[in-house]
């Protein structure tokens, strides 16, 4: 009863409450698979990605102890849904700062998943992404790619910078243009579309591109910490968009050591 309604509170977006109602569940039921899956459910969608992690964790070690009792015996409800569960956990530990961790739960997911899924390879490719696999990564993220074709997604612009990193530089534009023309305003968008001008030589158009970035915006592209803990962007991005940067007067030219 207690997981109807708290689904019910869940879809009415009454997160508070439904998270309240899937933690009684767990503790009256503690083995219930799906009462620790969906509490960290509602954990994310407040933020709370550490405590999020801990409930996938339970709900994961259960209904892989599930598939055990399944071996040989009769009369047992399956867990089918191993490979979202591992989805989701792996998704919290990419916004959590653990992608090694991460990359174990997407590639599992993808593999017991055991067809192509959008969602499992845009995820999968960032976690490749970020431990630095971009060869692996460029693959996932063209095959999400060709999975969704008629509806340009935020993650195109992920892949069109690992495309970038590759040397891949026509295919990252060609990616890119697309991407800014679903989302012309995006500071990042045109951040990246930025690097790529400069990338072919087009240091001028670059520029202007970077400049029509608002002041407090761009400035965050000269953070060594937004480039590495928000956007997360390759190194080759990171790198270009600082010449950029230098050459519009975000970032100061260090000044010729004095002569001893």
């Amino acid at each position: 009863f207690f997981g109807i309604e708290a689904r019910a509170l869940e879809g009415q977006g009454n997160i508070l409450a439904a998270q309240r109602l899937y933690s009684k569940v767990t503790k009256i039921v503690p083995r219930f698979i799906y009462g620790w899956s969906n509490l960290g459910n509602t954990l994310v969608a407040q933020g709370q990605l550490g405590e999020a992690d801990e409930s996938y964790s339970k709900a994961i070690s259960l209904c892989e102890e599930n598939l055990k009792e399944m071996e040989g015996s009769f009369g047992v409800k399956r867990c089918d849904d191993l490979y979202l569960i591992l989805l989701n956990r792996g998704s919290v530990r990419l916004n959590n700062g653990m992608s090694r961790e991460a990359l174990l739960d997407l590639q599992k997911a993808n593999t017991i998943r055991a067809r192509p899924d959008a969602v499992i390879l845009q995820n999968l490719a960032r976690a490749q992404e970020l431990n630095s696999r971009f060869t692996q990564s460029d693959t996932s993220y063209t095959t999400a790619i060709s999975m969704t074709a008629n509806e340009v997604n935020p993650f195109w612009l992920r892949s069109s910078l690992v495309k970038y990193q590759l040397g891949d530089e026509k295919g990252a534009m060609d990616l890119l243009k697309r991407v800014e023309n679903r989302f012309p305003e995006a500071p990042e968008v045109r951040a990246a579309y930025a690097v790529l001008l400069w990338g072919k030589g087009d240091e001028d158009a670059a520029r202007k591109k970077f400049l029509e970035i608002p002041d407090r915006s761009r400035a965050k592209y000269v953070e060594g910490d937004y480039l590495e803990k928000v956007v997360s962007w390759p190194e080759k991005a990171k790198a270009t968009i600082g010449e950029v940067a230098k050459a519009v007067g975000d970032i100061a030219e260090k000044p010729a050591a004095a002569p001893e």
